[in-house]
């Protein structure tokens, strides 16, 4: 993006030209804005789950208070990956009356608690995210639900190692092909990686730094 706009802005251009009728579009907590919900549930008959975090306060302050301790668990999933073991408990409310919300086209609401154990420290950690949706509870199970927001933090993992790693938004090139073709080349990069069974990006470059010979061996050619 030029550097005299931001993510907020493009959002709309972005899906503009684009048929998403029946889709289900997922963003984070950037984008719970009034243009790109209008887009989509308006114009385009799409529907959403937005990720909600302080950056809409009255938002964020609606959705914690609901009676979440009266509200059952939904879909339990978990995992192995990275050394460590995760657990995710959904929870969904549909939001008529009382319990409205103060973000047009928004039919329920959701709680993640994503309890993570380290076994390196023996300790158990848990997060709590709030996310929304425009889809009834008719239209898509708590299945559905989960699997769309862990696919979309599947991308955000992708942006982090970008950002943090790879230190992308430190870059100071901005104009021309020069960031979309440097964006390329680190996705190439980390999908080598990936598929060479490597779970740990950071530690592996810094590896691979002291050997030229080891990246060259990614590509097969050495």
């Amino acid at each position: 993006m030029d550097g005299k706009t931001n993510e907020i802005t493009r959002f709309v251009p972005l899906l503009d030209g684009l048929d998403l009728t029946g889709a289900v579009i997922t963003a984070d907590a950037l984008h719970t804005q009034r243009a790109p919900r209008c887009l989509l549930v308006e114009d385009k008959h799409a529907g959403y789950v937005f990720v909600v975090k302080r950056n809409q306060p009255r938002l964020y302050r609606q959705v914690k208070a609901l009676p979440w301790a009266k509200i059952p668990v939904l879909d339990t999933t978990g995992d192995h990956g990275h050394g460590r073991h995760d657990i995710r408990a959904l929870q969904a409310v549909t939001c008529p009356g009382p319990l409205a919300l103060d973000f047009l086209h928004t039919n329920q609401a959701l709680r993640i608690r994503r309890r993570r154990y380290h076994p390196t420290s023996g300790r158990w950690s848990t997060v709590t995210v709030y996310a929304i949706t425009s889809l009834t509870a008719a239209q898509a199970s708590p299945a559905d639900l989960a699997d769309w927001l862990r696919g979309h933090w599947a991308i955000e993992v992708l942006h982090h190692i970008r950002d943090t790693t790879y230190r992308e938004d430190a870059g100071r090139l901005r104009t021309g092909n020069a960031p979309r073709a440097l964006a390329t080349l680190r996705n190439t990069a980390i999908s080598l990686l990936r598929l060479d069974g490597v779970t740990s990006i950071a530690p592996t470059l810094r590896r691979n730094s002291r050997n030229p010979y080891r990246s060259l061996q990614l590509l097969g050619i050495a």
